[in-house]
């Protein structure tokens, strides 16, 4: 067997374990039920908002030392992250340690960004679009087999919304074990590359992933740093000077945001429907398995799509589903307006990673832009955070209402956008005639 099969195999692996977590589609009724003695409002404004925060400073940290230590350690803390994060929350009780269990979240959510970039500095770069797809996948399986799971446990009785985190804690440790298989990066992409003699910086990306042994001069560590962040600003000036990299980031940043955003106060929405409607019966597990699957459909659909129009309609139609899903008193069209919102996100992120990728002439920078766009769009969630929840302090279903609109803005944005971009093509095309 290939060695970068072999590493990708390891590498799906723990992310496939690190996504079983049937805990979480019923997280908020864990968190509201008999187990804690906290109100709707303080998980709303005192808890959840921490795990936001908390994942905006820590990826800013970790996006930065990822590279430095070679991944596999970071990787390795993600896994740590997690089992302290399900450790609190079977074993204790108070709000100081689920504002606590939150932090650890925000950390095990950040970490996140060393397992989908490990694989750039560990296989050739010719095999980037086939191990990014793997790892995605993974990923994607690990979470359909939480929300399937979930589902059943829960429906038949067989374990209750505090005892589902068992299964999280104990699938977290095996990742964590499983990490420490994981093959050591001897060279980064940045820090304590590979380079021949000579300027480092002018080596090409393939040399940066080139596996045959060459000497490499030895650097102080301030050296390291200065010319890892010298080959670092020149890719991101390289990359982000590039209108359509641009326009596609921020489509990337936006998107994460809105749905990230939705994503983690929608149980919320949920209960507040179910109890207004006496609906008997949660279907969280079976939704985020819907939403996965259809998901990764929407994503293999991205791969198919050229249009560069196609992210407006996209958005509207977002607007639309979680429109519906909040005004509409029925649980099961608030399932369905999520379902549909998840899906379309998947599809326009998977489209904006594919025109990134297909703009950028240096393999090297796709791990540092994928970096930048995910901490552009924690960001922007965690300013709709302070705003809507903190500041405003809006009710749950205001919140959606108000996520609903700015889906709405981004599909008129992106529209005016492409509508500009498609005449200043025509212009130019009659220019070119008349010469």
């Amino acid at each position: 067997m290939q060695d970068w099969i072999k590493v990708t195999l390891v590498l799906c692996l723990f992310g496939t374990l690190r996504e079983i977590r049937p805990s979480e589609p019923f997280v908020s009724e864990f968190l509201l039920g008999e187990w804690r003695n906290i109100t709707e409002d303080q998980l709303n404004r005192e808890v959840y908002p921490i795990g936001t925060y908390s994942y905006l400073g820590l990826l800013v940290v970790v996006f930065l030392i990822t590279d430095f230590l070679r991944f596999k350690p970071v990787i390795i803390l993600s896994g740590l992250s997690g089992i302290a994060v399900y450790a609190i929350l079977l074993w204790t009780t108070s709000l100081e340690w689920l504002q606590a269990s939150q932090f650890f979240y925000g950390l095990y959510m950040a970490t996140e960004v060393a397992y989908l970039t490990y694989i750039y500095a560990k296989v050739d770069s010719a095999k980037y679009p086939m191990v990014s797809s793997y790892t995605r996948i993974a990923a994607l399986t690990g979470r359909f087999i939480s929300g399937l799971t979930s589902q059943l446990l829960t429906h038949y009785d067989v374990m209750d919304y505090r005892e589902l985190n068992y299964i999280t804690f104990t699938a977290q440790i095996l990742a964590t074990f499983w990490a420490f298989w994981l093959p050591p990066v001897q060279y980064g992409i940045y820090f304590h590359r590979k380079v021949s003699i000579g300027n480092p910086l002018q080596q090409n990306s393939k040399a940066l992933h080139d596996k045959q042994p060459t000497p490499e001069p030895k650097r102080s560590f301030r050296n390291n740093v200065v010319e890892a962040s010298t080959l670092i600003s020149r890719h991101a000036r390289a990359a982000y000077t590039r209108p359509k990299v641009l326009a596609w980031s921020a489509l990337y940043a936006a998107a994460l945001a809105l749905f990230v955003q939705a994503q983690t106060y929608v149980q919320l929405l949920w209960k507040q429907i179910q109890e207004e409607s006496h609906a008997p019966v949660a279907y969280n597990g079976a939704v985020e398995a819907a939403q996965t699957l259809l998901g990764a459909g929407g994503a293999l659909a991205a791969s198919k799509c050229a249009g560069g129009v196609v992210p407006a309609p996209a958005a509207a139609i977002q607007a639309l589903a979680v429109l519906a899903g909040t005004a509409v008193p029925n649980i099961f069209v608030s399932y369905a307006g999520y379902i549909v919102m998840g899906t379309l996100f998947h599809y326009t992120i998977t489209l904006a990673s594919a025109k990134i990728a297909g703009q950028l002439s240096d393999e090297s920078c796709f791990g540092l832009i994928f970096g930048i766009n995910t901490l552009l769009g924690t960001g922007f969630q965690a300013i709709l955070t302070l705003v809507l929840i903190q500041s405003l302090v809006l009710d749950i279903s205001t919140q959606y209402f108000v996520i609903s609109g700015l889906f709405l803005v981004l599909a008129a944005v992106w529209m005016v956008g492409w509508t500009i971009n498609q005449c200043k093509k025509r212009q130019n095309i009659v220019i070119n005639n008349q010469y």
